[in-house]
């Protein structure tokens, strides 16, 4: 019989498979050692309510591999300026100008990866995480006006070398789990875009004078109830550029705006 010149073709490729993580996020990734990884975190967080997130696979972000830092920082001051252009941020502007409180640090929680891809390669959050970086150093501009000595920190383990870089070259300090949560005090501006119900609970409970995030009208906590019942608020407009970036949320404080149901200024 003659034989054919044609190649079989490969069947090597993966399953790809459905995991729905602990904020209610379903993520669709390929089998294999990745996949594995996170069902086994899932199932645990299943049988082992109590572990919470302490269960949670997180790994830093993979970054492109011909990213560098000059080309990270020209992207930031695009996302910067576009935010900085909009009615959204004319709106925290004038909340966190109006707002009589006293601050001494910025804690930020949440933040992602403004580099680098999530959930084994199989996530892009870049762009949100950079308009929030972008948000987040917008307020640090306007509080630094009142507060010259203000610190400024983040933590998310999803942060990458390039993220720490850029962080580093905006005066961020980037700190390890748990330390942002310990620099969290009744002084502190608490931004916390992309912060769990767990977070934000223990985050709270230190009675931060103002807050960036949320809806914390949609989280069922009594905690974050009783932190709501002596805060107002102020709804940021919707951001046309990417509205799920700061997706129907508020600056909370004890000055500014209507009680928990606030408009835009």
């Amino acid at each position: 019989m003659p034989h054919s010149n044609r190649k079989t073709r490969s069947h090597n490729h993966h399953k790809r498979l459905e995991v729905t993580d602990s904020s209610g996020w379903t993520h669709v990734t390929a089998g294999g050692k990745s996949a594995r990884r996170v069902l086994r975190a899932t199932q645990q967080r299943h049988d082992n309510p109590e572990l919470g997130d302490q269960s949670q696979i997180l790994v830093p972000a993979e970054a492109p591999a011909k990213l560098n830092l000059e080309d990270l920082q020209a992207q930031f001051q695009g996302y910067r300026q576009r935010w900085e252009a909009s009615e959204s941020w004319r709106v925290v502007e004038k909340a966190l100008s109006s707002a009589t409180v006293k601050v001494d640090r910025i804690v930020c929680i949440g933040l992602g990866s403004p580099s680098g891809f999530l959930k084994g390669g199989w996530v892009d959050r870049r762009s949100v995480s950079m308009y929030q970086l972008a948000g987040l150093v917008s307020v640090m501009g306007v509080m630094q006006k009142s507060f010259p000595d203000l610190q400024v920190f983040a933590q998310d383990p999803v942060f990458n070398t390039h993220d720490r870089s850029l962080l580093a070259s905006l005066a961020i300090t980037v700190l390890d789990h748990p330390h942002g949560f310990e620099k969290a005090s009744p002084d502190t501006l608490l931004y916390c875009p992309g912060a769990e119900r767990t977070h934000l609970e223990q985050l709270l409970s230190h009675a931060p004078p103002l807050v960036f995030g949320g809806p914390l009208e949609d989280i069922e906590s009594e905690a974050v109830k009783q932190f709501l019942e002596s805060r107002n608020s102020v709804r940021i407009p919707r951001f046309d550029d990417m509205e799920h970036a700061f997706w129907n949320m508020r600056v909370y404080s004890r000055g500014v705006g209507n009680r928990c149901n606030g408009d835009g200024l």
